[in-house]
């Protein structure tokens, strides 16, 4: 067994990681919040854009079609036109005050603004448009005014998404300048969105690969609250990327020691960083951190980081400075750096009934405890196993197990490593 998994070349996935040590960084978005940055626990930021540069977001990956709105650019709306599809060319703006205003989900990248509206009985309602099982095309049904300046209005149609294309049709109110455009997703391979800008007819590739950043700092619209109401709000703070979770701890005595992450509930909440690590300080009227609050990021690889928020710039830089920690990583090593156990996981996706933990070891090991947990923190399994010496192997039984994420926990003499498994 040992030497066909090593002729199959599975241990070349097996990666090394020295000793975790704390990184003061520094991310800046600009004067007057002027840019999203989109940045990498591990290697960074990986890009920089303009907050004004689009109009509409496409989903390009899932199967939730959402399409976002730029809620945070200056003067700009998304509105519910009272029309139907049909009588798209009759629109007008008469009344536009009583219609709804749209706005992003704070909590999903899979609810855009445009996916406001669904009918929630009915599955295949996507609140733009809907899903045709027999066809797999889903057609729009609904129409839209978008305010893309302060005098200048748009109406808007989404028409379909077909063939993994979507098309799109805009104009002037007075149906002039028409526009109808096309989105191929095929273009925008290994992205979350594609996004347009209705001002320039343009679509544009603002977004580095989803695989390589995890949390997005800039403004965006959060939903807050108003007495027994939530409101949308403008806020600058930290979105997660998708597949990217977050556990918060708050009111921490010693957050600088504070390490406990294991079990807990990791929030799929893309907000759960968010805006409210900060407040203004009503006396000095300069920005204040809550100190002792820490966060723990579960990347897209299931290295767990601890971070800290120690100082905001506000409106003058745009800067967030805060700590990082990667507290668990692909492989166990001692306090003193030396690793002791190399291991992953295969295959992951998983789609059968059994996964396998494959294991490095310069020496043998008793005591290994195995965990799993889902990512509400929910314990699936624990057990201790026993290693050899050089390459050996772990069958976990996932028979059962609904499909989602999950984190297997490996832990041995006090030292412990996480790696994210996804049951397909």
């Amino acid at each position: 067994m040992r030497q066909t998994l090593l002729s199959m070349g599975i241990f070349a996935l097996l990666t090394h990681e020295m000793k975790s040590q704390v990184v003061i960084d520094t991310v800046s978005v600009g004067a007057g919040y002027a840019n999203h940055k989109f940045y990498s626990l591990q290697n960074d930021e990986q890009g920089i854009q303009s907050k004004d540069n689009w109009d509409l977001g496409f989903e390009i990956t899932g199967y939730s079609a959402a399409i976002i709105a730029n809620t945070q650019r200056s003067n700009f709306a998304v509105y519910k036109a009272p029309y139907s599809i049909a009588n798209y060319n009759a629109i007008d703006t008469a009344g536009i005050n009583g219609w709804s205003v749209l706005y992003n989900s704070d909590e999903t990248w899979s609810v855009g603004a445009f996916n406001r509206g669904a009918n929630a009985a009915n599955p295949n309602d996507l609140g733009w448009g809907v899903y045709d099982q027999s066809t797999h095309y889903i057609l729009g049904d609904s129409c839209y005014v978008v305010k893309v300046s302060a005098s200048i209005y748009k109406k808007l149609k989404i028409v379909s998404l077909i063939g993994g294309s979507y098309t799109f049709e805009y104009a002037n109110i007075n149906g002039t300048a028409s526009q109808t455009a096309t989105i191929s997703k095929s273009a925008y391979a290994g992205k979350n969105f594609a996004y347009y800008d209705l001002s320039s007819n343009a679509a544009l590739d603002r977004e580095p690969t989803a695989a390589d950043w995890d949390l997005m700092f800039g403004r965006y619209t959060a939903f807050v609250p108003s007495g027994s109401l939530t409101v949308p709000y403008a806020v600058v703070g930290v979105l997660a990327n998708k597949n990217v979770y977050v556990h918060q701890e708050n009111d921490v005595t010693n957050p600088s020691a504070f390490s406990t992450w294991a079990g807990n509930v990791f929030s799929t909440n893309m907000s759960t960083i968010g805006h409210d690590w900060k407040a203004v300080d009503l006396t000095t009227s300069q920005w204040k951190v809550v100190n002792d609050t820490v966060y723990f990021v579960a990347d897209r690889s299931g290295n767990i980081w601890k971070m800290r928020f120690s100082a905001f710039g506000g409106t003058s830089n745009g800067n967030y400075i805060f700590s990082k920690e990667k507290i668990s990583a692909v492989g166990i090593t001692d306090m003193s750096g030396k690793e002791l156990i190399k291991f992953t996981i295969y295959p992951n996706p998983s789609t059968t009934n059994n996964t396998t933990l494959l294991f490095s070891s310069a020496q043998q090991f008793q005591d290994i405890t195995v965990a799993v947990t889902d990512v509400n923190g929910k314990w699936i399994s624990k057990e201790q196993v026993k290693i050899e010496t050089g390459l050996d192997h772990h069958t976990i039984n996932t028979n059962g197990w609904n499909a989602g994420v999950y984190f297997i926990i490996v832990s041995t003499a006090g030292n412990t490593s996480v790696q994210k498994l996804i049951k397909q």
